[in-house]
């Protein structure tokens, strides 16, 4: 959904904040939480990694794109090489 700001804000967007949270990177990640039930422990996600928060953005196992704590995830560091395998296989 987008807002047309250029028009006043109305009716139910009068109340909405924006929060800038940095620039945005996609990394893949290996999963740490145990927990959380919508992500399966050690599997890789592609994640969003913002410069400015502690959070991160995925599409989790029901599909939805979703906020987790940046500490519940390992970014790899791997080679071009490797990323292009995976980036095939997913």
């Amino acid at each position: 959904m987008s807002v047309d700001f250029g028009k006043g804000i109305r009716g139910k967007h009068v109340a909405m904040n924006l929060t800038v949270m940095g620039s945005v990177d996609t990394v893949w990640a290996v999963c740490l939480a145990k927990d959380e039930k919508n992500l399966i422990p050690f599997k890789l996600y592609r994640i969003e990694v913002f410069s400015k928060s502690e959070q991160i953005r995925l599409k989790n196992e029901k599909g939805e794109m979703a906020n987790y704590p940046k500490s519940w995830f390992a970014p790899l560091d791997v080679s071009k090489k490797t990323l292009g395998i995976i980036e095939k296989a997913a």
